[in-house]
């Protein structure tokens, strides 16, 4: 009987040294997760490109932390200002998951729409914030229209600027005008000083703001005051000073950006043109 019994916790233990082997094998020969969430991002303003670099990865959830979320690989979201941390989490094909994050600070002026304007000088002085398409005549084969406002800055908040473009080969004499609806009478008004936002985007120059008695060719007696724009890609407030003119009626506004030089494809933008 007891050799029966020895017999019997021989083969017992036999069999759990064979069960632990069997796990220790298996062990050793799991599967290894690679599995590693990544991105990288391109940050315009305030839209982000999120560039997806994970590694062994099937699938993915995107928290943006501002109440959406994406299942996209390389998904584009736009941002109000604040503070934001974005969650990646990325799935292999056992649904294991890994988790990366980044926090983005999005500090970018946001535009504002102008609510006051005058171009009739009847209604006291001139307030052009081009908050209406009113027209303006760009003359010597060039181009000008109202666009979004490329650069929201401290300068120039405004939603709609007018955007001046000298096109390649245009006339040497190009420049923009228009009509008031009256004429400014400069022996009764009190406000002599024009003042111009502009924003220069391929290069510094001159700029020319013309006042003429009427339209072309009823042009004389004008007056012309020069300010130099002196940097690139933002906004400055130019001032045009006609004080020492004592007297004439002025109908007729022209602005030329290079005045007189050769046409080669600047852009120019121009705003919120203020007598006071």
């Amino acid at each position: 009987m007891r050799f029966l019994k020895v017999r019997a916790s021989i083969l017992f233990i036999a069999i759990l040294s064979f069960a632990l082997i069997s796990c220790e094998e298996n062990d050793d020969t799991s599967v290894t997760i690679n599995l590693d969430a990544r991105f990288v991002s391109n940050v315009n303003s305030r839209t982000i490109s999120f560039i997806n670099i994970s590694n062994d990865a099937e699938r993915y959830e995107w928290d943006f932390d501002n109440g959406t979320t994406s299942t996209l690989i390389n998904p584009i979201e736009t941002f109000d200002n604040g503070t934001y941390t974005v969650t990646l989490t990325a799935f292999d094909s056992n649904e294991n998951s890994d988790i990366f994050q980044q926090t983005f600070v999005i500090d970018v002026p946001i535009c504002e729409d102008e609510t006051d304007e005058n171009i009739n000088p009847a209604n006291g002085d001139i307030n052009w914030t081009f908050l209406t398409e009113t027209t303006i005549d760009a003359f010597g084969d060039t181009a000008g229209f109202i666009v979004d406002n490329p650069v929201v800055d401290a300068v120039n908040s405004s939603c709609k600027v007018q955007r001046y473009e000298k096109t390649t080969g245009c006339q040497t004499f190009a420049g923009l005008g228009v009509g008031l609806t009256s004429p400014i009478d400069f022996s009764t008004t009190t406000n002599k000083t024009f003042k111009m936002k502009v924003l220069a985007e391929t290069q510094l120059t001159e700029v020319t703001l013309r006042l003429e008695f009427m339209s072309f060719p009823n042009t004389e007696p004008s007056q012309d005051r020069v300010a130099s724009i002196t940097q690139l890609g933002e906004w400055q407030e130019l001032t045009f000073d006609f004080t020492n003119v004592p007297t004439g009626t002025f109908q007729s506004m022209i602005i030329y950006f290079e005045r007189n030089a050769t046409c080669d494809g600047d852009i120019y933008y121009f705003d919120d043109i203020i007598q006071e």
